[in-house]
């Protein structure tokens, strides 16, 4: 039987909210990455639900299988979930990437869907691939090698531009010509360099999910944005940079996007306890029996009526991040929490009956020694105490549009050292859920790298691995430029002490 009848069939049937069109232009929305992961992003959702407004385009959905070799050795060419049609039969196929780990996966699903990865190796009679999504505003260039567009910034004023091109071009030098120049539309075949942003004006706003299933990753759940952008300064993070100036929807907004037979509803935004209507939204879906989740809560805003409305929302447990091990190296990266807001969250936690508090937290920041560790172990015994505690441990990954961009990915080994004596001091204190330090430091040299790097990752898509990728980059002449920088707690981030005389190691990164 076909792949699209075993397995996507199934899904379909379980979705409401499902876009069934036609019409002369077809495109192909993948995500690269399984479907439960695809149907949890917003984005995706917005974008799929956009082009299928645009008059004469049809927009139908693909996902990279969960087992890709079982698969292919089917035979069958990747089917869209609507339809089963091919995936790849298309004049445009379009790819929603939210993760720099994903790279591999990319050039994995132009493959699966017929399609040759490499952009130079297309022609007229190919499809347009065109890539977005928060990896192409983080960094866009180890796409080049492979997409034809790149969109970067919001996702709402790119649609209508591209759907124009579909609609008048006949042939992709026409389509290149008509899009050029357009804010967030970065063409490799003809620019060097990524483009003005585009941000999507506040009538476009707020985004909202077009499909709930039970099969998402965040099962049966409406999303809708509070917010996009952050009104907050930290220097790690990249949601002021990546999604323009903060804009807050207002309650009444979000509320009218909600349908009556929603029955959990996510609340979208980098800063949510930030957000003015937060409690009011809360309060009201809560009252009508609606079950609430969260995307962020900052400890220093947490307060006992904030924290009963989530837990009458079905919350259990109550996340925020410290995203540093120290004081120190929150106030270095201008976090804004300080020890006193977590152990007050924590305190709130337990009067109100949550089961626990998970912290999220980053190891290998540029300054951080061995007390940062030792104060991140005596701070969690304390938290402790106080309610069951877990921590969320990943390596830092400085990211381009940061003022981190030039710092020094800290190292395998040392992450490595520092986990195993936070977990061999706190195995009994706390639940620790640590991220491998090795594809940290792969994501980190994506964030970063350019068209080599892309192709080192064209080499290896089909047996990925640590050691393939050490291989590839060596082949492909890649080196680290960033690790004879020093940042120190003494100067800001971005401002380094020079470690050897290169001209690099010393300065502004940005």
């Amino acid at each position: 039987m076909s792949y699209w009848r075993t397995t996507l069939k199934p899904l379909l049937d379980a979705e409401t909210g499902t876009i069934f069109k036609q019409a002369p232009i077809r495109v192909t929305l993948a995500f690269p990455n399984r479907y439960s992961v695809g149907m949890a992003s917003l984005g995706y959702q917005v974008i799929y639900r956009m082009f299928n407004q645009e008059e004469g385009v049809a927009c139908e959905r693909a996902f990279l299988p969960d087992d890709v070799e079982a698969f292919e050795r089917t035979g069958q060419a990747l089917p869209t979930v609507e339809t089963g049609r091919d995936a790849g039969d298309c004049q445009l196929f379009a790819l929603s990437v939210s993760f720099e780990l994903d790279l591999t996966n990319i050039i994995r699903t132009l493959d699966v869907a017929g399609l040759r990865p490499l952009r130079e190796e297309r022609d007229d009679t190919d499809a347009l691939v065109m890539i977005g999504g928060p990896f192409t505003s983080s960094n866009p260039y180890p796409l080049t090698p492979f997409a034809d567009i790149i969109v970067i910034g919001d996702g709402e004023q790119i649609v209508p531009v591209i759907s124009e091109a579909l609609r008048e071009a006949n042939s992709r030098e026409d389509f290149y010509d008509l899009v050029d120049g357009m804010p967030g539309i970065f063409l490799p075949a003809r620019h060097a360099h990524e483009p003005k942003w585009a941000t999507a004006p506040k009538e476009l706003l707020p985004a909202y999910s077009q499909i709930v299933t039970p099969h998402s990753e965040l099962s049966n759940m409406f999303l809708v944005e509070a917010q996009r952008g952050c009104p907050r300064p930290c220097t790690f993070c990249l949601a002021r940079t990546m999604y323009g100036p903060n804009r807050n929807n207002q309650a009444q907004e979000l509320l009218d996007t909600i349908p009556d037979w929603v029955e959990k509803v996510g609340l979208v935004g980098a800063a949510l306890s930030d957000f003015p209507h937060t409690k009011y939204v809360g309060r009201v879906l809560t009252d009508r029996g609606i079950k609430l989740g969260v995307s962020s809560i900052r400890a220093d805003t947490v307060d006992a009526e904030l924290a009963e409305i989530l837990k009458a929302g079905g919350l259990r447990t109550f996340t925020v991040a410290s995203d540093a091990p120290s004081e120190r190296l929150r106030r270095w990266l201008k976090k804004g929490i300080t020890t006193e807001d977590l152990l007050k969250t924590a305190h709130i936690s337990r009067d109100l009956g949550f089961k626990g508090i998970k912290v999220y937290m980053m190891i290998g920041l540029g300054p951080e020694n061995d007390d940062d560790i030792t104060e991140l172990i005596e701070f969690t015994r304390e938290l402790a105490k106080i309610n069951r505690i877990a921590l969320g441990i990943s390596p830092f990954v400085p990211k381009r549009h940061t003022p981190h961009f030039a710092d020094p990915f800290a190292g395998v080994q040392t992450i490595e050292k520092r986990m195993k004596r936070i977990q061999k001091e706190l195995r009994t204190t706390a639940e620790l859920r640590n991220v491998s330090a090795k594809w940290a430091w792969v994501e980190s040299v994506i964030a970063r790298g350019g068209p080599e790097v892309g192709m080192a990752a064209y080499q290896i898509y089909r047996n990925e691995s640590i050691g393939a990728w050490k291989k590839a980059l060596d082949e492909v002449g890649w080196s680290d430029e960033f690790e004879a920088n020093m940042p120190t707690i003494g100067l800001p981030p971005g401002q380094y002490e020079s470690k050897d005389v290169s001209a690099h190691a010393q300065g502004l990164a940005i």
